[in-house]
């Protein structure tokens, strides 16, 4: 099927290679010339599902999506400050021997 070019120099994808191909509104686009023929190619739609895929496969169990960062970031603190204040209250070891941090100046 033929296309016209119009005045924005935009044509229209035909609903056949649409369709094979997945194209949706909104899908990004990249143009090429490759031997005086123009190339098109679509980019993947970003998306967050597949990581959760990739560990459900992995570890066989259906991993939840965390919908409230802000919760979690706030438990990680919490767990760490704990961490560092248990340390702080402890014994020193006199058998502990630290080595010099070799970033330091």
């Amino acid at each position: 099927m033929t296309n016209k070019v119009g005045e924005r120099f935009q044509i229209t994808i035909d609903k056949a290679a649409r369709e094979q191909l997945g194209v949706q509104p909104g899908d990004q686009a990249v143009e090429w010339v490759e031997d005086g023929r123009l190339v098109v190619a679509f980019l993947p739609r970003p998306h967050r599902e597949s990581m959760l895929g990739i560990l459900k496969s992995m570890t066989g169990r259906t991993i939840e999506p965390i919908t409230d960062w802000q919760a979690l970031k706030d438990a990680a603190w919490t767990a760490r400050s704990r961490e560092v204040i248990a340390s702080l209250h402890r014994e020193p070891d006199p058998d502990e021997q630290h080595e010099p941090d070799s970033s330091a100046p």
